[in-house]
């Protein structure tokens, strides 16, 4: 079952994080690979937080999402920055975790409006908004369907308890 949460951070908070990620003193990191190393999709990432430790000077720019949404255990946080494509393409369904676990959640932060999507195992599709935050179980397989409109779209995705 998914939570969708329009308008999730107040104006003030929201512009601010946004605002952060688009300047050009926010890191991003090239990776061979969106979904997995074999896909051969060029992706920009940041790792705010990884494996039980603090991955980013960054990361107390996302606290009012984990306050908001009351993380206590956080597993990982981790920014995807996406440029347009000239065609519209599904990327694999997974997880953000292997092996899932139990009773963990997953949730996306949209930074940007765009016609790309986030679709779900269950048949469930989810546009790109800004400032939409979308939880669900970290079991339920997700993917990309990408944009064409805009030049990137950027999304954090989290997994905490």
């Amino acid at each position: 079952m998914l939570k969708i949460y329009d308008d999730f951070l107040s104006k003030d908070k929201f512009d601010i994080i946004k605002s952060e990620m688009t300047n050009n003193k926010f890191p991003w990191f090239y990776h061979e690979g969106r979904v997995n190393n074999d896909d051969k999709l060029p992706a920009l990432t940041h790792s705010f937080y990884d494996n039980n430790f603090v991955n980013s000077d960054w990361y107390n720019l996302l606290g009012p999402i984990i306050d908001k949404c009351r993380m206590i255990s956080i597993v990982k946080i981790k920014a995807n920055f996406d440029y347009k494509s000239t065609k519209s393409f599904k990327t694999d369904l997974h997880t953000d975790l292997l092996p899932p676990l139990e009773g963990f959640k997953t949730g996306i932060f949209y930074l940007n409006d765009n016609d790309g999507k986030t679709y779900f195992e269950n048949g469930e599709v989810v546009d790109s908004v800004a400032n939409r935050f979308v939880e669900f179980s970290q079991h339920l397989k997700h993917g990309t369907q990408t944009h064409t409109d805009k030049n990137y779209r950027i999304i954090i995705n989290f997994n905490w308890y």
